[in-house]
């Protein structure tokens, strides 16, 4: 393979949770907004809309939390970790490592138990029959995304440019403590 062709690909694989939520979002839209025409301007509205939001919203959160890990974007409660000694924050970065892998491999099981549930028992929505283990098994790639790219970026160190994102939006915990650092 050429290397334009593997910097495309990788480039693509990198993305490809961005790709997913962006495309989703979009169709969300798209959907909303005839469902406010139908409603409104024709007087019938579509019975399926909501549905299709809901399934949307969904893969809309899930697919854009790996990229939300990679560019520093999570929401933090940060007011321990500026009120203690810098010294102590290599213990914490790696506490919040331990319990942020923890906690998204424990999502990852329990999604695999509810993806197993819903093909043993064939459950679909009621307007589409879209099947849930369809419109649920993103939470399984969102947690597996977010392990990725909280390993990349936070403990290895790479994608360079993500790490430069997340050094651009680091808060510096003046703002919350009152003490201006700068």
């Amino acid at each position: 393979m050429s290397d334009k062709k593997q910097a495309n690909a990788k480039s693509i694989l990198r993305y490809v949770d961005i790709y997913i939520s962006s495309a989703a979002l979009i169709v969300l839209i798209a959907i909303t907004f005839l469902g406010v025409i139908a409603r409104y301007c024709i007087g019938s509205p579509f019975g399926w809309t909501e549905e299709m939001q809901a399934f949307l919203i969904v893969w809309v959160v899930f697919s854009a939390a790996g990229a939300a890990f990679r560019t520093g974007n999570h929401s933090a409660i940060d007011i321990v970790y500026v009120s203690v000694p810098k010294k102590a924050h290599k213990v914490l970065d790696v506490l919040i490592a331990v319990i942020s892998i923890l906690v998204l491999c424990y999502l990852a099981y329990t999604t695999v138990i509810y993806l197993n549930l819903f093909m043993a028992t064939g459950r679909k929505t009621s307007v589409l029959q879209i099947p849930y283990i369809f419109i649920y098994s993103i939470v399984l790639l969102s947690c597996v995304l977010q392990i990725i790219n909280f390993v990349m970026v936070n403990i290895l160190g790479k994608w360079d440019e993500s790490v430069d994102l997340i050094e651009e939006n680091k808060l510096t915990g003046s703002e919350f403590s009152g003490t201006d650092d700068k």
